[in-house]
């Protein structure tokens, strides 16, 4: 072979060049920081729908979706069409020009949003990006420092989301000080939450009683937390008090978002309408995208340059934006999501009745499920059984101990009984 197109293969396919796990992992550990965690100690090399194939030709049911992100499945032909295309006629702009992908989308996100009047965009590049705009478009626009987030919260690894989530004491470990006027209020599945939240908010009146709050954020589905559905109520409770107070609610709809409760956005599932939602995981398939979307009198509050992104609105994350949106339309993704749901939720109760010991509680809504197991050692040994029998399960809650399930919406009924069946048979195991 020339050497020259060997070299260009190996750029173009560095996983060519790694003939095992091992090989690759290895590599892996000289390259790359330590800091950045691992749920399986294989590389990738390729992905088809749900299944992804490492490089030793092994394949895998990932029931993961790279952590609620490839919305539909691995490489689904409309959104890699949609990615060559747009690479061979646009790669860049930032704000130089403006581009029609991202406005597009804009346009296609604004569409899902019923309960926003005449709603606008901001494009970033992921959720953490998409927090830190919500918090600063909350205080820029109210006058007002404090921010109120939620128990078993997580909102990303920069430093202003780092200060609002607690979803594990480690990831705000040895950051401090982090940054200032951020409570932390009770999450809706514990008792008396609202009075709770009442009484850190009282605290925070001023001698003139007007409140300090800029806004409340908060998952409206607990992601890392442990894939907690709260009481609707609960949401609705927040609506008012942030309607009282004259603060900003802010959907951090990042990883619930995109369908995955079995509507676009789960403030439409739940009936409360929040100011703010912010997104990203899944409305690009994989391809790094993200931004909040809110209503045009409020964002022509936030004056022009008072925010930005150079990359974010990338015209090609755009065009597989835009791809995903045609794809959950065209296979009514957001029904597949409630209807498997439903039936994954039900399988895993009646699974985990058998052995009320080891599961607590099986919760969830649309394809965002948790198992709740009595340890995180149980969680992890459940874990790598599905691994061992090559399915892929992730963790989450404050101990490691609930596994979740967030799949491609595209997952099929076969692909979906599969996993629930050596999921429960691990359970069983």
């Amino acid at each position: 072979m020339n050497p020259a197109a060997a070299h260009t293969d190996a750029a173009l396919h560095p996983a060519s060049t790694m003939a095992t796990n091992a090989a690759g992992m290895a590599r892996y550990d000289d390259a790359m920081a330590g800091v950045l965690p691992g749920y399986f100690d294989i590389v990738a090399d390729h992905g088809e729908g749900i299944w992804l194939f490492d490089v030793e030709g092994n394949r895998y049911l990932d029931l993961t979706a790279g952590i609620a992100v490839a919305t539909t499945g691995h490489c689904h032909p409309r959104v890699v069409a949609a990615v060559e295309a747009q690479a061979r006629r646009l790669l860049h702009t930032s704000v130089v020009t403006r581009n029609a992908p991202a406005v597009a989308l804009a346009e296609r996100i604004g569409a899902r949003t019923p309960f926003l009047d005449q709603p606008q965009v901001f494009f970033c590049n992921s959720g953490a990006e998409a927090v830190e705009g919500g918090l600063k478009l909350a205080r820029r626009v109210t006058g007002r420092p404090g921010i109120v987030a939620f128990e078993g919260a997580f909102h990303g690894r920069t430093l202003g989301a780092t200060s609002v989530t607690t979803a594990k004491q480690h990831y705000r470990e040895g950051y401090g000080p982090l940054v200032p006027e951020v409570l932390i209020a009770p999450y809706g599945n514990v008792p008396d939450a609202l009075e709770a939240l009442d009484a850190l908010l009282d605290a925070r009146t001023d001698a003139e009683d007007r409140s300090t709050i800029a806004c409340m954020l908060v998952e409206p589905v607990l992601g890392e937390g442990g894939y907690v559905v709260p009481p609707v109520a609960w949401l609705e409770g927040l609506r008012q008090r942030c309607d009282r107070l004259g603060a900003l609610l802010i959907f951090d709809e990042v990883q619930c978002g995109v369908g995955r409760t079995g509507r676009f956005f789960a403030a439409e599932r739940f009936g409360v309408r929040p100011d703010v939602v912010l997104f990203a995981k899944g409305i690009a398939s994989g391809l790094p995208l993200g931004g909040l979307v809110a209503s045009r009198a409020l964002l022509e509050q936030w004056p022009v340059g008072a925010h930005g992104s150079t990359f974010g609105g990338n015209p090609v994350s755009c065009a597989a934006g835009l791809a995903t949106i045609e794809v959950i339309d065209e296979e009514h993704l957001c029904d597949r999501a409630e209807r498997l749901g439903e039936i994954g939720i039900g399988r895993l109760r009646a699974a985990g009745a058998a052995d009320p010991r080891l599961v607590r509680e099986v919760r969830g809504i649309g394809l965002m499920i948790g198992i709740e197991l009595a340890s995180g050692d149980d969680a992890a040994r459940v874990q790598q059984r599905c691994f061992a029998e090559g399915v892929l399960v992730l963790n989450c809650g404050p101990h490691g101990e609930v596994l979740r399930l967030c799949p491609a919406l595209t997952i099929t009924d076969a692909e979906w009984d599969h996993g629930l069946r050596v999921l429960t048979a691990a359970l069983a195991d």
